[in-house]
């Protein structure tokens, strides 16, 4: 009895366990089933990878104003077409390619396509692309060089998957031009393309008319350069442009990083160039995260943008307004006049005004000039003005002999090291008799003289000898404390220069060195070169008793709308000429004096310098510049007023003549505002100089 009982208990148990165990089972599909069904989607987030990309944000570029705080470069805001590769279906990208060039040909838009062959047929590489260019692009394809164009085009539309049969050869043509520039600007999740620069309002409705079907095609409204001064300083302000390979690479720090895209735009030439990392915004950040299967899960601004800090110049723009017409009527002027001795081919020059007493550069004159405007327009057509040099800045890179200019610079050296002194007589029998094998001549004959008066005739016999005598290295060491090749620190792009000496006269000329050369180098010509700019300074230094004070064309450095400075520009004293107790820079200074007494008018023996309430002191130069003794380029330094400087500047006037001329233009416009050049009833200029008399002497301003 007892074991029926122990085995009815154990039957009991295994019913109850094996009950147990189908509710655990069930539970247990209830709970799997909750998983895969209920919170499916949840756990299948939690295990799913994510791809993430950063696109930057164009920031507004720094503004730039004038002296009187005239903004001359501003931002506008234009709208650009742009494809984003987040939302760009792979499979349809040919397609949607199309559709956007039939927008934009229908509305006469303009897109990047940079592919060397012309979009209409019959196809041809384009004439004005170098041949080194045509090569790079045949390489980029996997062509060999002598490919034809109808091999690159077939290449492009294998490489790009084009249907040839969907789609005509102009629009294969065109659909590949796209596809080869998406490559070359590295368009990705993190690097948006730029379709187009920029689009008409026209072209946005259409574009976003049919949206849906342009998927990953969007429109940025972004900020462009404005010029609301094209013509003024076009030199100093400069250009931008699209960032080249060369530059893009240059931009890359040791661990491969940027703060630029290949569709950035960056400072080409003057303060643009030279205050790029000033004016350049912080780019904003555009966070884009997507699905391995490509869906867009999240697309967010993560950094905002920060426009970049703007510029107040040094540059007066009323000065600079009338230095640049008074260059240009000057060399007109000369053009007129047509003496095949006197400067009728004048082809170029460039006048630079200083702050004496900062070192600022208050005008800065080029010619050829041009406008940025029209650059901004058509940039090729622009920069192949005037033989190409239109966009040349001559005051800061044109180098040039300074000719009988450096003989204040001769002078002063010969003073300070006590070669001369006061009192040193001077006498010039036309010819140099020093070495029997080497004798060059004066333009005159002059007697009983000294160093002052040997400025004021400019005699090449007085400034031979001393420049023997003292020795190229004396003369070299004093014409680079004045300045001459070296580094100025302008902050645009500027040439050093050089003096003449053995290692620079035989790179420059492929000639073996001769005594000779001193003797030329004391009066401004053999191998010496300098810029406008360098005469300026050569100037400022005299002026200054001196003093080298470094020039600068950016006076304070402002938050983007110049609401907040937030740095200034102070003089800064880069060199100091010590005289040795000599007294020499007045005595310069008085004979720089009396060579402004002998500045009288093409015709008549009137003074130009007549009716000025105050000396000037300035030497001029005719430099012999193709060797051959047909071309010279006339060259000027000096400051005014001589006792008191406030001003100096530097000229030259390539092949040109009559540069003295053009200080008191330069005197009048600065201050006593009224450069006035003799014109007709009809306005015309007949002369480029106004002829003071005592009645209508200058008004003091």
């Amino acid at each position: 009895m007892k074991g029926q009982q122990m085995k009815i208990g154990s039957i009991i148990r295994s019913i109850i366990l094996i009950i147990m165990t189908f509710v655990f089972a069930f539970l247990a599909a209830i709970q799997l089933m909750k998983i895969q069904i209920v919170n499916g989607d949840h756990y299948k987030s939690q295990t799913e990878k994510f791809l993430e990309g950063n696109q930057s944000i164009a920031a507004a570029r720094g503004q730039i104003a004038d002296s009187q705080g005239n903004v001359l470069v501003s931002n506008k805001s234009v709208y650009k077409l742009i494809v984003q590769k987040a939302f760009f279906p792979s499979e349809q990208e040919n397609e949607i390619i199309a559709r956007v060039i039939s927008i934009l040909e229908k509305n006469n838009e303009e897109w990047n396509d940079s592919v060397p062959i012309s979009k209409e047929e019959p196809f041809t590489f384009l004439s004005d692309v170098p041949e080194d260019k045509l090569d790079k692009f045949k390489q980029n394809i996997k062509l060999n060089v002598d490919a034809t164009e109808d091999n690159c085009i077939k290449a492009m539309a294998e490489r790009y998957e084009i249907d040839t049969e969907k789609y005509d050869r102009r629009t294969v043509r065109l659909i590949a031009g796209v596809r080869y520039e998406m490559v070359q600007k590295d368009f990705s999740s993190d690097n948006r393309f730029v379709f187009s620069d920029e689009i008409s309002i026209d072209t946005v409705l259409d574009i976003k008319e049919i949206g849906f079907v342009l998927q990953g095609v969007e429109i940025s409204q972004e900020p462009e350069r404005v010029y609301l001064r094209g013509d003024l300083a076009p030199h100093v302000l400069g250009t931008i442009g699209a960032i080249s390979e060369d530059e893009y690479q240059a931009t890359l720090d040791a661990d491969g990083n940027t703060i630029y895209t290949r569709s950035d735009v960056i400072g080409k030439t003057g303060i643009e160039y030279g205050l790029e990392t000033t004016l350049k915004g912080t780019e904003g950040t555009r966070t884009i995260v997507r699905s391995t299967k490509g869906e867009v899960v999240s697309d967010t601004i993560t950094d905002p943008v920060k426009p970049g800090n703007s510029i107040k110049l040094t540059i007066d723009p009323d000065l600079q307004e009338d230095l640049q017409e008074m260059l240009i009527n000057h060399i007109n002027w000369l053009h007129w006049y047509n003496d095949p001795t006197r400067g009728n081919e004048c082809d170029s020059g460039a006048i630079v005004v200083l702050n004496a007493k900062t070192g600022a550069v208050l005008g800065m004159a080029s010619y050829p000039t041009y406008n940025l405007i029209e650059y901004q327009k058509d940039p090729l057509g622009v920069a192949n003005g005037k033989d190409g040099m239109s966009m040349f800045n001559l005051a800061t890179m044109g180098l040039f002999r300074p000719g009988s200019a450096f003989k204040s610079l001769n002078a002063t050296a010969g003073l300070c090291e006590g070669f001369i002194d006061r009192n040193t007589p001077g006498i010039c029998n036309h010819v140099y008799t020093y070495y029997d094998d080497y004798q060059p001549t004066c333009l005159g004959w002059h007697y009983g003289y000294d160093v002052t008066e040997a400025l004021r005739v400019s005699c090449n016999i007085f400034f031979y000898d001393l420049a023997r005598r003292m020795g190229i290295d004396t003369l070299a060491s004093y014409a680079e404390k004045f300045g001459y090749g070296t580094d100025l620190g302008l902050e645009i792009e500027s040439a050093k220069g050089q003096m003449t000496t053995p290692l620079n006269y035989e790179t420059s000329t492929e000639q073996p060195w001769d005594v000779g050369q001193v003797l030329q180098a004391g009066i401004g010509q053999s191998a010496t070169q300098v810029t406008p700019l360098n005469l300026a300074v050569q100037a400022i230094t005299l002026a200054n008793n001196g003093k080298r004070l470094k020039p600068f064309l950016v006076d304070s450095v402002w938050n983007y709308d110049f609401t907040e400075m937030i740095s200034k520009t102070e003089p800064t004293v880069v060199e100091t000429i010590d005289d040795k107790g000599t007294n020499a820079f007045e005595i310069v200074r008085e004979g720089m004096i009396k060579v402004g007494s002998t500045c009288t008018w093409p015709v008549g023996y009137q003074s130009t310098l007549d009716y000025l309430p105050y000396d000037v002191a300035l030497k001029t130069g005719t430099a012999q510049e193709d060797g051959i003794g047909k071309n010279y380029s006339s060259t000027v330094v000096g400051y005014y007023p001589a006792h008191d400087p406030q001003i100096a500047f530097g000229i030259i006037l390539g092949k040109g003549e009559w540069s003295r001329y053009l200080v008191r233009n330069i005197i009048d416009s600065y201050f006593y505002d009224c450069y006035q050049p003799d014109m007709d009833e009809e306005g015309n200029v007949i002369s480029p100089w106004k002829r003071w008399t005592e009645t209508d002497k200058t008004p003091i301003r």
